[in-house]
């Protein structure tokens, strides 16, 4: 087991690794390829049509229940719940395509700050996204059930070839004078091909009989109540952010939306670094919850997740912070010189939400999902409606500063949940983690200061140099200061495999 997770989050990292580097140098080219407003529709009609694929939190139902049966040795019930699950995919495939056609016919009224120009290409690449959308969701069971049954080496190599073979494609496309139109259809192609392969792999290895005329009516009442507070959840998150380039296609206009999609893009590869090692966890969080109510565990498990993932995004938020607003201006060109504010404001949370994974998967284990749910929900809304007044009068900086405001209130919230209804002791962990290691960063920061003081970065050379240094003086700090002992064991043992 922890092999396999020490494997599958080894792909992870090198996947996202790569992905980031290629995305990085074909982002600014495919802007200057298609255009700043081409690209703003590009990336909103992702979003936009990303609201409505919610599977009401049944993939991350699909996960703790199997892991639960396979914790009991229950075959049978696993083969029953993939075939009941399966058939609730369908039916919510079927309101998709009638949500999705429906609001076909609104667009013109949903997004008056585009041109008819805009509107009309926008319809257009909106019937690609949503067509191969509808193909690809009914597949998606398999997602949880890879987790559960922990494939996680070769769940994440083949997201690794999605993310990659969807990035080069792309690539290829816009050196041949691809546009727009061939541009999503390969992103959306791409996904449905790496889902319909996730099934095909899960099938032969896993050897399940898939009891497709299986229907438990209690099983679906269970399955449904966990299911819909992780659904409130995930609707909270698309409310989050996922809704902004909505927002400012409503108050503001294209170039704001490209503005904030650049930063919600680099907050995308941040989110996905710093939580590369999310759900690796969550079968084994929910044995250990159910073997034991003793949190003495869980909370060394979070402790030792959680200072990993902090130096990891401690690092990332510095380098952004000291070095951001020339890697800006090197990448796409100073007219998105806001997109660096953006991304410090939008990342800025993470240095507490990312680390506390272990503790979300507690929440999922025990079925506590309504109480973060709620909170979620009501801190999504709040900075949503902030984002929408403040995005006529400051554009996308405001919609992100509302964003961070929404999210800095819910870490609070969720801590005095995690200390009160499931006795984490938060404190604790915080002592450990974040008090433990701050103080020994101060070399790396002082000289991130420094750096950006005395040296003037106009080019990707300069930029290139002082964040090498940086990360090998954050590095060096590590390993001779800030690392435990255990962290120097499990920097070696990877070095060794």
């Amino acid at each position: 087991m922890a092999s396999n997770i020490a494997k599958g989050a080894l792909i992870s990292y090198i996947s996202i690794f790569i992905n980031i580097i290629i995305s990085f140098v074909y982002t600014p080219w495919m802007i200057h390829k298609i255009g700043t407003s081409d690209y703003g529709l590009y990336s909103l009609v992702i979003a936009f049509v990303s609201y409505f694929l919610l599977d009401f939190g049944l993939n991350t139902s699909i996960t703790r229940f199997i892991a639960k049966y396979r914790a009991q040795g229950d075959d049978q019930k696993v083969a029953d719940l993939m075939g009941l699950t399966t058939k609730v995919y369908l039916i919510i495939d079927t309101i998709i395509f009638i949500a999705l056609l429906t609001m076909y016919f609104y667009i013109e009224n949903i997004f008056t700050g585009l041109t008819s120009e805009e509107i009309e290409k926008l319809k257009d690449l909106y019937i690609i996204a949503g067509s191969f959308s509808v193909f690809t969701f009914v597949i998606k069971p398999i997602d949880g059930a890879m987790m559960a049954f922990e494939y996680f080496v070769p769940n994440k190599v083949l997201e690794m070839i999605h993310r990659v073979g969807s990035v080069v494609l792309i690539a290829i496309l816009l050196f041949l004078g691809g546009d727009v139109y061939s541009l999503l259809i390969v992103h959306c192609a791409t996904a449905f091909l790496g889902s319909l392969c996730k099934y095909i792999y899960f099938i032969h290895r896993s050897h399940l009989n898939i009891n497709w005329s299986f229907f438990d009516k209690e099983l679906l009442k269970v399955l449904v109540s966990f299911s819909g507070w992780i659904f409130f959840i995930g609707l909270a998150q698309r409310f989050r952010l996922s809704f902004i380039p909505s927002v400012l296609g409503i108050q503001s206009n294209s170039t704001e939306i490209a503005i904030f999609s650049l930063g919600m893009t680099i907050e995308g590869f941040v989110w996905t670094i710093s939580n590369a090692l999310n759900g690796l966890f969550l079968p084994k969080v929910t044995r250990m919850s159910h073997a034991s109510k003793n949190r003495s565990d869980l909370l060394q498990l979070m402790t030792r997740v959680g200072r990993i993932q902090f130096f990891i995004i401690l690092l990332i938020f510095t380098g952004f912070l000291f070095f951001g607003k020339s890697f800006v201006v090197c990448w796409v060109g100073q007219q998105f010189e806001n997109t660096y504010y953006i991304i410090l404001l939008l990342i800025a949370p993470s240095l507490i939400s990312t680390t506390e994974s272990i503790a979300n998967d507690v929440v999922y284990a025990e079925n506590r999902v309504k109480y973060t749910a709620t909170m979620i929900f009501s801190t999504s809304i709040l900075g949503l409606a902030g984002a929408f007044i403040s995005a006529k009068f400051y554009g996308s900086v405001g919609c992100a500063a509302c964003t961070c405001i929404g999210l800095i209130i819910y870490i609070f919230l969720v801590n005095v949940f995690y200390k009160t209804k499931l006795n984490l002791n938060v404190l604790k962990f915080f002592r450990n983690c974040h008090l433990s290691i701050l103080p020994k960063m101060i070399m790396p920061f002082a000289i991130g200061v420094l750096l950006n003081i005395y040296l003037t970065v106009d080019c990707w050379i300069d930029l290139l140099v002082v964040m090498l240094v940086y990360v090998l003086v954050y590095m060096a700090n590590l390993f001779f200061i800030a690392f435990n002992k255990n962290e120097k064991t499990l920097f070696f043992s990877f070095l060794k495999r």
